[in-house]
């Protein structure tokens, strides 16, 4: 059962409560937040309050002074963006006051201190954490992270065992999701209404509350084309086109979708700063069971003979995965697409602060040739000694090794090894 899966985020924000006066974690509604908090509750005998509930939310609105006043820290405040700017300003005077660590634990579900309707953003009081659905890693209950594996040892990764799931076994993980309400759902019926409820929710509640929307379906509309056209670089003046919007008024709802955690950009990746910044990035819906519900595609549709949709959907399914592992890994990594023009691609170039490179190619298929190789070889033969090693990932069952630097591994490695 999800209440009892282990998140690996928790040592890290055990380690920012004892580190920073207040702590933020953010991530999407229904990702486990609450659940985390309550355990901090727990453990660190704190006060633990939500703005979901009405009279809370105007009592924190009414007087936030008096309302953070009373007791006992650390206290824990969910849905801290419904609040406001008042209660932001009054947690920063608090802590400005006090030299404590561990005051506060702050949980949004939007990133509410980059909304325009805050002016305050705690810099240099706070660190911020982000808690996703549940990664299949956590799930498994298995070892160390890909990630780490990646960047530490790579080699360790050619594996001789083989992979226990089946390429239908992948289906199924991307169609049902990672909500831990989702997970928990047997029924691919139930699953459909809560994605539903799900969207509706966020477009009504948390967009709403933090922009005006002029148009709120053409959010969902929007969402959907997203979903539709994952991992690919989106083409804003044909979204515009299609959705009959203003190319600016797209920006800004992308901008919008990505504050409530369901899609991500993934920049591009160059060494030269300027070129990464003027190259169109990759967008991903951030949960694979919420794409396949928008899209209306199942197990069985992306088991089919064509499907424009499996490609895409095993690509941010890996992409996804990897970021979810960077939340918690203990070094920082930057999450990039390579691609020049004319020329070699690679779905996930994966970086370190210190220069060193991983990159992540996915197939969506059971087997995997040389030709599979071209973007990862181009981009080790451009760095040298800083390429650490290019794996890709595919729905077989053989970790097999293609040269130098240069592995295949089922998609299952990301979590079980």
């Amino acid at each position: 059962m999800p209440e009892l899966v282990s998140r690996r985020i928790t040592g890290h924000a055990e380690e920012f409560l004892d580190a920073f006066r207040v702590v933020i974690v953010n991530g999407p509604r229904q990702s486990g937040k609450t659940t985390l908090l309550q355990q901090f509750n727990e453990g660190r005998e704190g006060t633990y309050l939500t703005l979901d509930d009405g009279p809370l939310r105007s009592a924190a609105q009414a007087d936030p002074a008096v309302f953070i006043a009373d007791g006992s820290r650390p206290m824990m405040i969910d849905e801290i963006q419904r609040g406001g700017d008042d209660l932001i300003l009054a947690i920063k005077a608090e802590v400005d006051r006090k030299a404590e660590r561990g005051q506060f634990v702050l949980a949004g579900s939007t990133r509410f201190l980059s909304t325009p309707s805050l002016s305050e953003s705690l810099a240099g009081r706070a660190g911020i954490l982000e808690l996703w659905p549940f990664a299949q890693e956590e799930l498994a209950g298995t070892g160390e992270s890909f990630l780490v594996t990646a960047f530490n040892d790579p080699e360790a990764l050619r594996s001789s065992s083989l992979s226990d799931y089946s390429r239908r076994d992948y289906f199924e993980l991307v169609c049902r999701g990672f909500y831990p309400e989702a997970v928990t759902m047997r029924s691919e019926f139930t699953r459909d209404r809560w994605y539903r409820t799900y969207v509706q929710s966020i477009i009504d509640t948390d967009i709403r509350e933090m922009a005006r929307v002029d148009e709120p379906s053409s959010l969902r509309q929007l969402l959907t084309l997203v979903a539709a056209s994952t991992a690919q670089e989106p083409n804003m003046v044909k979204i515009g086109s299609d959705l009959q919007l203003h190319r600016s008024t797209v920006n800004r709802y992308v901008g919008l979708l990505e504050t409530v955690f369901l899609i991500r950009q993934v920049p591009a990746w160059s060494r030269n700063l300027v070129a990464r910044a003027v190259r169109r990035p990759k967008l991903h819906v951030t949960d694979t069971g919420l794409a396949s519900h928008l899209i209306g595609v199942d197990a069985d549709g992306l088991a089919a003979r064509v499907s424009p949709a499996r490609g895409p959907l095993i690509e941010s399914f890996i992409v996804n995965e990897i970021a979810k592992q960077a939340t918690w890994a203990p070094f920082r990594v930057g999450l990039h697409h390579w691609r020049v023009s004319q020329g070699a691609e690679v779905d996930l170039v994966l970086e370190r602060n210190n220069g060193r490179i991983v990159g992540v190619e996915a197939k969506a298929t059971d087997s995997v040739n040389q030709a599979d190789f071209k973007g990862l070889v181009a981009l080790r033969e451009s760095l040298g000694e800083d390429f650490l090693h290019g794996f890709v990932f595919y729905t077989g069952v053989r970790s097999l090794s293609f040269g130098d630097r240069l592995t295949a591994l089922p998609i299952s490695a990301l979590w079980d090894r």
